[in-house]
């Protein structure tokens, strides 16, 4: 299907700013998408709800299980003597920034990941022809609903007082332990990820000109083949 003629015949969409999009994403993503598909490519779409998934990431470190693990796995050099105390001390104070160094890393590079993938989906299996930059928007923004759940997961933490809580299938089974095969299963079903997830098949819908059910075959079934890799890996 060729989608410059849809969007050639569509009706002119009201442009928005960046915040008001981001709040429009939560409740009607295909509006959003309908102005992103015909708007101009605006770097801003993607950047700016990239760096707030990173802000909030970095906010909710301190709550994580990675500081409590870089901790132990510190404390495991130096008993193993493959550390001096010095060194321990300088690992431990340059935590903060390598851990922050590495949240943004995940955000930008799984925003440019999942960019890729919209875009290859509708190249490969779709047959359409669209911009990468519109496929990185569209993922752009779908991060706020990360952001979001990066919300969410903190304020788990602390109400549970569990670094490893997270809003997954997995609190259904809070009495089995982290550390139990089900329990990690479940925490890989995290709800704010499919939620993304159907966002992002949407959003491939409307850059396509395809159905929703044949743009969800593709980005679910993406979804579905690493998560049954991370079960095995769990496992």
């Amino acid at each position: 299907m060729n989608f410059a003629h849809i969007t050639a015949a569509s009706p002119p969409v009201a442009s928005t700013s960046v915040s008001a999009k981001l709040c429009n994403l939560l409740a009607s993503p295909a509006e959003v998408f309908d102005e992103v598909v015909i708007a101009p490519p605006a770097a801003a779409n993607w950047r700016t709800p990239t760096l707030l998934v990173c802000l909030a990431g970095i906010a909710v470190l301190p709550l994580s299980a990675t500081k409590a693990q870089s901790a132990a796995a510190i404390q495991h050099l130096i008993q193993a003597g493959s550390i001096s105390t010095d060194q321990a001390e300088f690992l431990a104070g340059a935590w903060p920034l390598a851990s922050g160094l590495a949240v943004c890393l995940a955000a930008f590079g799984g925003t440019l990941w999942a960019a890729f993938l919209l875009w290859f989906m509708g190249r490969v299996f779709l047959k359409a022809r669209f911009r990468f930059l519109k496929a990185l928007e569209v993922v752009g923004l779908t991060g706020i609903i990360l952001l979001l759940g990066t919300v969410v997961t903190g304020l788990l933490i602390v109400a549970t007082g569990d670094a490893t809580a997270h809003p997954s299938l997995a609190l259904l089974a809070d009495k089995l332990g982290s550390s139990h095969v089900l329990h990690r299963i479940l925490d890989l079903f995290n709800v704010f990820h499919l939620w993304a997830t159907a966002v992002l098949a949407l959003g491939l819908s409307r850059l396509t000109g395809a159905t929703f059910k044949e743009a969800a075959f593709w980005v679910f079934g993406y979804w579905l083949l690493i998560r049954i890799a991370l079960v095995i890996l769990s496992c």
